[in-house]
């Protein structure tokens, strides 16, 4: 179903806002209501999985992919004059049509397609490229399904990632084990969601499951850093000791957190521990292969040449050295925000724009280009840092 903001369109160019909609649950669907004269939705609350294995792509997924992703879905029933979607639309929603018929129509042309649920054409999403081609519109009561993109792209790679590890795994006596909900919510973090998804499976299948007891330590603060993890099951705290060795709790994991990568990047000791609540399963990887498979193509390099380009563009700078060492030497029209404190402030960065990030010799920006990506920013590393520049 449609995030409950966005507006319902009738065929006579009206809307109403979803979120003014008073709405009555019972056990088996939603019926939102409005004034009587707002299109009724009617939306049932079960998908059956034999609708989805005739729609594509979602015919391609495994039964326990699909089976996570119907739980998601909804169907909605809507009246005739019902707008889907306008031509020059972006809204990343693929509409499925289940029942009953709808009219395709563009303004560069005066003919219009007509689809009718049931049909091989309404296997495929309506009007699916974007911007949208088309103005759909319902031609008589309909039921669809509305998917969201994002979900869809997110199931078929999980769908593609455990079918191969599944063989692999098999040809070495070996299983992925469990359920895979971790694996999924470790796909949708901002991190895997960047990563290239020709590397997807090779950092899985060189992850290694530890199984660990309820007060297991996973790594102490000040130890240094060997594997880079991700929660597969149970819950786990994040505690610091102070200057005055208090210790605090500063967060708590959960399956498909990942966490462990700023020692591994920056070379210093684990700056928290890591202790298991409950008992429960970690996917680790070590040093050599997150540098390789993760760190890699996450983080982007400039050079210094590329940078000054890059800023006379429009893009910032950012140092994340300490303030003592901004104040002693900067770039011109940079900002500082140390490493240490970019988890805390980064509502100062503004997410529509891109950054380089700086510090004496790349290391430090390393780290903070890994954290700001777990945060979805779009930014670069300078290369060599200062030292390999002169100001």
């Amino acid at each position: 179903m449609a995030p409950l903001n966005e507006p319902v369109c009738t065929g006579d160019g009206r809307s109403f806002p979803r979120k003014s909609l008073d709405y009555t649950l019972n056990k088996n669907r939603s019926r939102f209501k409005d004034s009587p004269d707002t299109p009724e939705i009617r939306v049932h609350t079960m998908v059956d999985l034999k609708i989805l294995k005739n729609l594509v792509p979602l015919h391609e997924l495994g039964e326990g992919n699909l089976k996570r992703l119907a739980k998601r879905l909804k169907i909605e029933e809507l009246p005739s004059g019902t707008v889907l979607c306008k031509e020059g639309d972006r809204n990343d929603y693929a509409f499925y049509l289940l029942e009953g018929g709808v009219e395709l129509s563009s303004h560069t042309t005066t003919m219009k397609r007509i689809v009718l649920g049931g049909t091989e054409e309404a296997s495929y999403a309506l009007a699916n490229s974007l911007p949208r081609q088309f103005t759909v519109t319902s031609t008589a009561k309909v039921k669809i399904i509305r998917v969201d993109n994002r979900k869809l792209d997110r199931a078929i790679v999980l769908n593609e990632l455990t079918t191969t590890i599944t063989t692999v795994h098999s040809a070495q006596k070996r299983k992925l084990g469990g359920d895979t909900e971790w694996l999924e919510e470790m796909l949708s973090s901002k991190v895997f969601s960047k990563l290239p998804r020709a590397k997807i499976t090779p950092l899985m299948l060189r992850m290694q499951v530890v199984s660990v007891k309820a007060g297991h330590i996973v790594f102490k603060q000040g130890d240094p850093g060997d594997y880079y993890y991700v929660v597969k099951r149970g819950r786990f705290n994040i505690s610091r000791k102070d200057a005055r060795s208090k210790i605090q709790i500063v967060g708590e994991l959960h399956p498909g957190s990942v966490f462990g990568a700023e020692s591994l990047i920056s070379g210093e000791a684990r700056d928290t521990s890591i202790v298991a609540m409950i008992d429960g399963s970690l996917m680790r990887l070590a040093k050599k292969d997150f540098a390789e498979l993760l760190k890699q193509p996450l983080v982007t390099f400039v050079t210094s040449k590329e940078a000054q380009h890059m800023v006379k563009n429009g893009i910032g700078l950012l140092d994340v050295r300490s303030k003592d060492e901004y104040r002693k030497r900067a770039l011109r029209n940079s900002i500082n925000i140390p490493a240490s404190e970019l988890r805390s402030k980064l509502e100062k960065l503004d997410h529509k724009r891109k950054y380089i990030l700086c510090c004496q010799t790349g290391v430090q920006s390393e780290v903070a280009a890994f954290l700001l990506a777990e945060s979805d920013f779009d930014v670069y590393v300078l290369k060599g840092g200062l030292q390999a520049i002169s100001t």
